[in-house]
């Protein structure tokens, strides 16, 4: 590692020397205490790698010998830092943008509100404001918990505020509280699926099936009790609400199948990363313009900053992940197929259940197969409430 730097830091110069005396040539450039490396003899002649500093060295031992150097290849630091010299506006714009991008990046440039439904947007930015929470103020020096729990104390129509920062943007996410609404719950209690009931608790209203029956979907299990009582005609009449819980046995099941042999394209995990600056519709990549791979896929991501309201700044940053890909061929025993195959179903099947329901059992079954296949059915059985509202 410290020898290649030393290497990139010194400079090279790959050079061709041509002659009829090259064993005579490297004689008299060795005397003189010049270090030749990667030496290569070809039919052109001697191919060699050489320090910039001793470059010039070779001069007399090339003017003895009548050899002629040719230089091939040049790299390394000072070669870079001459190349990058003669561009020094296109240099000092990207040392410019970049102190720019620094600087802005430290402050806020934009604050949204999320979640509000009721609450008004220019209502929460005064607010914020007034607590300090504003545009073009360094976002380093702001308490964003003290902004939100005095922001909340201001909002009795807010349940909970979380102010979080993501780059320059500010983002102020409100869960307002939700105010009791009878109608909308009114009506039947449904099964919202089909399964075996197991214990019935009826609070309000009149029980339409019994322990030990098999419903199904959107089947009626406790009715809305209909003894509603109108005092007064000009006013509304109550409404009607069933209340109570029906929990039963419910099953879900998925399949899947894994091949024995498979051919198929993968990500390697070695990715290479290019930075570049975009202006309007000119991108310029300061690193790994092209993909060194193969074969890869390309990633691309920009980010530009919001300087004010749908005002952006013209410049943008520009990052590409050229991610390698290869191809994998695959071979598997019958036992390792069917053990995938059992793992992919009971992922599928999990996501059918609702979370927090707890499952009783679970039955793993190897299904009949074509050659070259192994297909898995998991069957799950769970105990869940199955009542839900519905509207008469």
């Amino acid at each position: 590692m410290f020898d290649w730097l030393r290497t990139f830091w010194y400079g090279r110069i790959l050079f061709l020397a041509q002659g009829d005396e090259l064993a005579r040539f490297v004689n008299l450039v060795s005397k003189d205490g010049v270090i030749l490396y990667h030496t290569q003899r070809s039919e052109r002649g001697m191919r060699a790698q050489i320090k910039l500093a001793d470059f010039r060295r070779l001069r007399r031992p090339a003017r003895r010998t009548h050899t002629r150097l040719h230089i091939v290849a040049k790299y390394g630091w000072p070669f870079v830092a001459a190349r990058w010299w003669r561009r020094k506006g296109l240099l000092l714009g990207i040392v410019i943008i970049a102190s720019v991008l620094t600087f802005l990046s430290q402050l806020v440039l934009s604050i949204s509100v999320l979640g509000n439904k009721n609450l008004m947007v220019p209502e929460v930015l005064e607010r914020a404001e007034k607590l300090g929470l504003k545009t073009w103020v360094p976002s380093k020096d702001l308490d964003l918990n003290g902004i939100a729990k005095a922001l909340q104390e201001q909002l009795p129509d807010a349940a909970w505020i979380g102010i979080e920062r993501h780059g320059t943007n500010i983002q102020i996410r409100i869960s307002e509280k939700t105010r009791p609404s009878i109608p909308n719950e009114a009506g039947n209690l449904v099964a919202s699926r089909a399964g075996i009931v197991k214990e019935i608790m009826v609070i309000d209203g009149t029980p339409m099936i019994h322990e030990g029956e098999t419903v199904r979907a959107g089947q009626v299990l406790i009715a809305s009790p209909q003894n509603n009582i109108q005092i007064d005609s000009k006013a509304p009449s109550s409404v009607s609400v069933a209340r109570g819980f029906v929990r039963a046995r419910v099953w879900y099941s998925a399949e899947a199948q894994i091949p024995l042999v498979e051919d198929k394209v993968e990500e390697s995990g070695r990715v290479a990363i290019g930075r570049g600056i975009k202006f309007g519709s000119r991108v310029i990549m300061l690193t790994t313009q092209n993909s060194p791979f193969e074969q890869s896929r390309k990633e691309e991501m920009s980010q530009s900053l919001k300087l004010w309201r749908n005002w952006r700044f013209p410049v943008e940053g520009i990052r590409v992940d050229h991610i390698e890909l290869r191809n994998v061929h695959i071979e598997r025993s019958a036992a390792e197929a069917r053990k995938l195959a059992e793992q992919a179903a009971r992922v599928e099947v999990r996501k059918k259940i609702t979370q927090g329901v707890p499952i009783v059992e679970e039955t793993v079954r190897v299904l009949s197969n074509s050659s070259g296949l192994e297909r898995v059915r998991v069957e799950v059985e769970t105990y869940e409430d199955l009542a839900v509202y519905a509207n008469p």
